[in-house]
């Protein structure tokens, strides 16, 4: 079985694709691996296109999703404000569209360790269902006890579910839906499992950080589509569903939560309206915006290895603070490797000892790195940024700085 395939028309209407930029071949972004495994490390070319009918930003190079997410390093309950932000997002989905907690199903597609889902059952939701394809992280839920089918969803799967539970009230699917390569076949599991006044709702990183903050790091290859509301709108039409709401809000970047309904089951509210108008004053439906965003990505890339290039020449010590996922992007594009930075720091111990993917930089816990901080630390987990500067307040009273590696100049902090 081969472990890449092209992406050769569009997911969401079967247009045509137009490549507007490419971060060359680099490693997969969760990958992290051991000294011993840097021969063996596989590299996937890693190229960005538009759709030119309905302007769905996608990547044109497919992985194998069980090469990808079979096991996984990533865990809800140990990033940085989860809980506070599936807090209020629990509270928001239970006041709105659940009637009945001992009853209602709530589903999530991509349940992760069951964090969410924990919050709905402490809530008073009996109901919940999580599904996720890496064995691990799903183990892990089960022994929290919230049941959770280590599977990939789609229409097979929610046939099965449907005759064993019935119809779910809502579904949800966080940072889940850009990492689906078949969105028809999603659509049509959704649609056979939603109630007929159920929601689905999903969130992801929204196209319009990468415009905003030149936030490109958000692209790598577990990320397969990078969401706008138009895109979604027409797909979703063609399975007589509406997107009836949008809210965004700050979560790793700029990121965007979508709400969808069976075709008049629940009212158009006119944020959706406004972000269609705000894609549209933004360039969104015009294919030359995606080359000149390709062109300003370039340019951040220079001023990057600029700084980092002068500041070794001063024989300034640097290493990387965060190794997250879309870190690695950064490094990989842009060659920041052992050579450039001393090390990274991470608190998930299921990175630490382990090397970047692609950059073998050595990742230490950062109560280690505490004991002998470098001179400046690249920000690699910018998103956290105001915590960190609180959490690193010693190191920056002693003359330690960040460098903020991502937007339209290269920030110290």
């Amino acid at each position: 079985m081969a472990l890449i395939k092209k992406n050769l028309k569009c997911r969401a209407c079967s247009g045509e694709l137009e490549e507007f930029l490419s971060l060359g071949k680099t490693a997969l972004a969760n990958s992290f691996l051991k000294k011993k495994d840097f021969n063996s490390e596989k590299l996937f070319p890693l190229r960005v296109g538009v759709c030119r009918f309905c302007k769905l930003v996608q990547l044109l190079d497919v992985v194998d999703k069980k090469h990808l997410f079979s096991s996984y390093v990533y865990f809800f309950s140990a990033m940085p404000a989860a809980s506070s932000h599936f807090g209020a997002y629990t509270d928001d989905v239970l006041k709105r569209f659940i009637k009945n907690p001992f009853h209602d199903l709530v589903l999530e597609i991509g349940s992760n360790d069951g964090l969410l889902l924990k919050l709905f059952q402490n809530k008073g939701c009996q109901n919940v269902l999580g599904i996720d394809p890496a064995k691990n992280i799903a183990k892990f839920a089960n022994q929290n006890g919230v049941p959770t089918i280590v599977d990939f969803f789609g229409q097979k799967l929610a046939k099965n579910i449907l005759q064993k539970q019935g119809k779910a009230k809502v579904i949800i699917g966080n940072n889940v839906v850009a990492h689906i390569d078949d969105w028809h076949d999603l659509a049509k599991g959704v649609s056979h499992l939603l109630d007929d006044k159920g929601v689905f709702i999903f969130e992801a990183p929204y196209l319009a950080d990468m415009f905003d903050n030149l936030a490109y790091d958000s692209i790598y290859h577990e990320h397969l589509s990078y969401l706008s509301v138009s895109p979604l709108v027409k797909f979703f039409k063609q399975y007589k569903m509406d997107v009836f709401d949008v809210q965004t809000f700050q979560r790793h970047g700029n990121s965007i939560r979508v709400f969808v309904c069976r075709s008049g089951s629940h009212k158009i509210i006119p944020s959706v309206k406004k972000y269609l108008a705000q894609e549209k004053k933004a360039g969104f439906d015009r294919l030359k915006t995606y080359h000149a965003l390709a062109a300003r990505i370039e340019s951040s890339k220079s001023k990057l290895l600029s700084v980092l290039t002068d500041l070794k020449k001063k024989n300034f010590k640097i290493a990387a603070y965060g190794a997250p996922a879309r870190g690695n992007t950064i490094l990989n594009y842009c060659k920041i490797d052992s050579g450039v930075l001393d090390f990274a720091t991470e608190e998930l111990k299921s990175k630490v000892g382990f090397y970047t993917p692609g950059t073998h930089i050595p990742v230490k816990h950062v109560e280690d790195a505490r004991k002998n901080p470098p001179n400046y630390y690249l920000l690699l987990a910018w998103s956290y940024k105001d915590k960190i500067l609180e959490k690193e307040s010693e190191f920056i009273k002693k003359g330690g700085k960040f460098i903020v590696p991502i937007g339209n100049k290269i920030e110290f902090v």
